[in-house]
């Protein structure tokens, strides 16, 4: 599979939903993966999508690369996972 959508919410960080998600797509142990921090501050994306009465999440969009593959962490607690297009 090239694509996943997940979702986290308050029992699960958007940083651990992001591991788990690409170890998942790319069939390895989350643990073999490379460190999240090499591809965004794991804290701020915590932080950013932290619940808060006081403050609507939902046109939060953040887009990285990770392990090879394109993610992006939407408003209401969806992950997106695909693999990088390569240009040969």
């Amino acid at each position: 599979m090239d694509e996943r959508t997940n979702t986290f919410s308050g029992e699960k960080s958007p940083t651990l939903a992001v591991v788990e998600t690409v170890a998942s797509v790319s069939g390895r142990d989350p643990t073999a993966l490379p460190p999240l921090y090499n591809a965004v501050n794991p804290d701020a994306l915590d932080a950013l999508f932290a619940s808060s009465d006081s403050r609507d999440t939902s046109d939060l969009r953040v887009s990285f690369s990770y392990n090879g593959f394109d993610v992006v962490v939407e408003g209401r607690e969806t992950i997106t996972v695909r693999l990088e297009d390569r240009a040969d």
